[in-house]
């Protein structure tokens, strides 16, 4: 007796249904936009670009008044033979007490507490040159606070000379350059005196004074 049949027609109408079922996901997948993955994230810092600063301005420094010795003013003295230059904007003073003419240095300011100034005296005597030097160093010696700072020969021109630098309290701290030379029976005294603080400002103009003193006796 043959056995009963169970419709295998109907097998493949079911497996084509599926695998159209199936295509038709498929095809709705491959519509979908394409989202690009995010690359990879630099980890580096920007990079900051600084211009440079100009250079600061330059700030003058502070010049010298003192003039050179080509621009120094002449002062003759037919009297007593003598003649020496001096900066300009000194001012000059003829037979001021025992000096034969002073030259007085301009204000530095209004805590400028002396004037420094260059005197020339004259005076007639029979020393010799060392004793004239001896005689007013000895003189020094009263002075509060006498300090000897140099004391040996100074050529003047062609003439022998004597230095004696030396500090000292005469109301306030000072510091005096003298200079002595003699020609026959006269002695010429070159007095430089300063405000021992400000003394450094004039050592040039003092040496280009003393330098260009001249003797046409």
């Amino acid at each position: 007796m043959s056995q009963p049949s169970f419709a295998p027609r109907e097998r493949p109408w079911f497996l084509i249904g599926i695998a159209i079922l199936l295509c038709f996901i498929a095809f709705s997948g491959c519509t979908q936009p394409v989202i690009p993955s995010p690359g990879p994230i630099s980890t580096t810092p920007p990079q900051v670009v600084t211009t440079a600063a100009p250079p600061p301005s330059q700030v003058p420094t502070a010049q010298a008044t003192t003039k050179g010795p080509s621009e120094y003013l002449t002062y003759s003295n037919t009297q007593y033979g003598f003649s020496l230059n001096y900066p300009p904007g000194w001012i000059k003073q003829e037979n001021a007490g025992a000096n034969v003419v002073t030259f007085t240095s301009p204000s530095e300011g209004k805590d400028d507490l002396y004037l420094e100034n260059m005197k020339v005296m004259v005076e007639e005597t029979s020393m010799s040159l060392e004793q004239y030097k001896n005689a007013q160093l000895a003189k020094k010696q009263n002075l509060d606070s006498f300090n000897k700072v140099m004391d040996g020969p100074y050529k003047i021109g062609s003439f022998n000379g004597w230095k004696l630098a030396y500090t000292g309290n005469a109301g306030m701290l000072m510091e005096w350059v003298e200079i002595y030379t003699i020609k026959g029976t006269t002695a010429y005294n070159l007095v430089f005196s300063a405000q021992e603080s400000h003394y450094a400002n004039f050592v040039v103009p003092m040496d280009n004074m003393v330098k260009s003193f001249q003797l046409s006796m």
